[in-house]
């Protein structure tokens, strides 16, 4: 049986070269590969995923010390290594840019695996790391599975057989930004060992002993006077479609003024397209039609929808059967739904692109219908989403 010494210096070996390996995490086995250009490329097109934004596992926090506030270097001592992600700004583009998400943000984490944080530290330097799993099916739990996995896909990778893991939830996603930190993906850690972290009173206990998983997530709310000490619920939603340029842009911005209209606090949009090429603009009939409603969709620009978009959402609205069998594909559960459905209608949202403003404005009045109610239900607590 080959020991770890040589297969860390076999996978090592692979990755200076430039190419994939198969390595453990604390649940499933991942790909993974050096931040050169080459590599990420490979797992992009291994992926089928043309805009990247896979997580970074990091040797130490020193790689990205410079990317921490207070908050952040405070989780990084409690938690790494271990399940935690958390979602950095890179103004200064110290990471790859097809490492990151479309909005310019990397998602990193030092893992706890004995195996691939040593590997981390004999090669000095960040991987990247994604399921090894073809799209629709789940993660790989063994190497050999992993293994049927990327053959599956068309390739053959050298992989380090660290035996059967785990499996479980994914690690817990915090995103960290110029504001209040955000729960944006219940995992191993909860909301309250997160608190008792970043902001520590004499009534909260720091045993790390836990409390049931929340639903949509939490985020840290800032209190004028003490800062982050508030906790109000968050629910992310995602609106779907298949560019990403016209009614998925449109229902996001719909859905940004009825939440403000109503006063609804603590909710969260985006969207995303199942074939979306990151970075295109909003239709020019989307943002004429948007603009008569006072709606501004100049600064749109499309993400395609990935499996960390999906993960990322408490609620996934699609706007046609297809939408929904590719976000069930990519990972996605009782939570995503057709926003017909969701709003207690039958049916597809047709497409307007190519089509007159005509076409356009009576999508957008039909989103505008199914948003507000949707919105409404969500406000009356009615379910839906996790």
């Amino acid at each position: 049986m080959t020991s770890y010494g040589t297969a860390l210096e076999e996978a090592r070996r692979c990755l200076e070269q430039g190419e994939l390996v198969i390595h453990p995490t604390e649940a499933v086995y991942g790909f993974g590969g050096l931040l050169d250009d080459a590599p990420l490329q490979r797992l992009r097109r291994l992926k089928k995923r043309p805009a990247g934004g896979f997580v970074v596992l990091l040797p130490s926090a020193k790689s990205v010390v410079a990317l921490l506030d207070a908050r952040g270097r405070a989780l990084a001592r409690e938690f790494w290594p271990g399940p935690l992600t958390l979602v950095l700004e890179d103004p200064e583009d110290r990471f790859h840019p097809h490492a990151k998400a479309p909005d310019g943000t990397v998602a990193v984490r030092v893992p706890a695996h004995p195996v691939t944080l040593r590997l981390l530290r004999e090669a000095g330097r960040p991987i990247t790391s994604t399921s090894a799993n073809r799209p629709g099916f789940p993660p790989a739990r063994t190497a050999g599975q992993a293994r049927e996995e990327a053959l599956a896909l068309g390739t053959e990778l050298f992989a380090i057989d660290a035996g059967s893991l785990p499996g479980g939830a994914p690690s817990t996603l915090v995103r960290l930004g110029t504001g209040c930190p955000e729960l944006i993906r219940q995992g191993p850690l909860d909301l309250l060992e997160l608190r008792n972290v970043m902001s520590p009173s004499p009534s909260t206990s720091h045993d790390r002993r836990g409390v049931p998983p929340g639903g949509a997530g939490d985020r840290v709310g800032r209190d004028s006077s003490t800062g982050c000490q508030r906790v109000e619920p968050t629910l992310h939603i995602t609106f779907v479609c298949t560019g990403n340029t016209c009614r998925s842009p449109m229902a996001e911005a719909i859905a940004r003024r009825a939440v403000v209209v109503r006063g609804m606090t603590g909710v969260t949009l985006s969207s995303a397209g199942v074939a979306a090429h990151p970075g295109a603009p909003a239709s020019e009939g989307a943002r004429r039609v948007a603009a008569e409603a006072g709606l501004d969709l100049d600064g749109h620009r499309s993400t395609p929808l990935t499996e960390e978009v999906v993960a990322a959402s408490a609620l996934v609205l699609c706007m046609d059967g297809h939408h929904l069998w590719r976000a069930v594909e990519l990972g996605g559960g009782e939570w995503c739904r057709l926003l017909s459905e969701m709003a207690g209608e039958t049916g597809d949202v047709g497409d307007p692109f190519g089509g007159a403003d005509d076409t356009y404005r009576a999508t957008f009045s039909e989103l505008a219908r199914l948003v507000r109610t949707v919105l409404d239900r969500i406000a009356a607590g009615e379910g839906g989403m996790r």
